[in-house]
């Protein structure tokens, strides 16, 4: 069996198409796990709606916790040999489940990731048309080799939507959600490669991607965004430091994180910054305390004493050039 776990919040006029393209499914043999995180419209009131109609349905109610605690809660309670976390304002192509099932079996991998289409909703196209098709093959193999040729390839996604797992993958490995951020799969999906498991790719577009105004990754505030991201970092930096992730994709992915994190805070009002100042000169210190991966414009980005020297230098040439 399948379990199909559907984080509920706020989300009453998309919801009725993401469940029913579950319903629709070619392969029947699952259950869907609504799980209400709070909602305050009439999200609830359908999800149990659902539940009357068809007795693969469950639904739990919680109060809010956010993405990752409804995430969390989902797995805990699924009964499914395979789980599958659906975003409840997407939904799946009909023969989605019965494909991944297929891949997953054939190559006995514990994670099975996929393609995706997107569409807008009430919003102006952006240049994610594309984002979410590999152009790659990527035959089955271990997570990390995996990670690192779709680092290379610059076709990595971190939608956690766009990935079938084994349930034991999960549970044997201990990979559970990290709650109070946003942002989570940054840090989900790299456990999850990381973990070193066998993993196969769908090369197939079995999902579709709603992009809208009032989702999670429009809507997000700026200083939320940093302070999760920046959390992510720290999390990533402390496997690295005990080898629990290691290697050239260890560092690439660490990299990434820091980048990530400096980003999020060019977004920052200049009020935020000065509050976050104690937290940044933080992060500066771990960046640069790190031997091995050396990214030299990220250190001289975390760095005063570098980037000093390096604008004098620059600025010496440009006064040579001139000459």
């Amino acid at each position: 069996m399948i379990s199909v776990i559907i984080p509920v919040y706020n989300v009453e006029k998309y919801l009725a198409e993401c469940i029913d393209s579950v319903l629709c499914q070619s392969y029947t043999d699952y259950e869907i796990i609504l799980v209400d995180d709070g909602a305050t419209d009439s999200s609830g009131e359908m999800c149990d709606e659902y539940a009357l109609k068809d007795s693969r349905i469950r639904v739990i109610h919680q109060p809010n916790g956010g993405l990752s605690a409804a995430r969390n809660t989902g797995l805990r309670a699924a009964r499914g040999e395979y789980v599958y976390f659906l975003d409840s304002d997407d939904y799946i192509e009909p023969c989605a489940l019965e494909d991944l099932l297929g891949l997953a079996e054939r190559e006995t991998a514990g994670v099975v990731f996929f393609d995706s289409r997107v569409f807008f909703d009430e919003c102006d196209k952006d240049g994610s048309t594309s984002k979410y098709i590999r152009q790659a093959a990527y035959p089955p193999g271990n997570g990390r080799e995996m990670l690192l040729r779709l680092l290379n390839n610059e076709e990595y996604r971190t939608a956690v939507p766009l990935m079938f797992f084994r349930t034991n993958y999960l549970l044997d490995n201990e990979l559970w959600f990290k709650e109070g951020i946003i942002h989570e799969d940054e840090l989900f999906t790299f456990l999850v490669f990381n973990a070193d498991g066998r993993i196969a790719h769908c090369h197939e577009q079995l999902y579709a991607r709603r992009v809208r105004p009032a989702s999670i990754m429009t809507s997000s505030g700026a200083l939320r965004g940093y302070d999760s991201m920046l959390q992510t970092y720290f999390e990533l930096s402390a496997l690295y430091r005990t080898g629990k992730a290691s290697g050239e994709v260890a560092k690439m992915y660490l990299i990434r994180a820091a980048k990530n994190v400096l980003g999020k805070y060019n977004l920052l009002s200049e009020a935020d910054r000065e509050n976050v100042a104690g937290q940044l000169r933080k992060f500066k210190k771990d960046v640069m305390s790190h031997r091995g991966f050396g990214d030299i414009k990220l250190k001289i980005k975390c760095s005063g004493r570098l980037a000093n020297l390096f604008y004098r230098a620059e600025n010496k040439l440009l006064r040579m050039i001139e000459k």
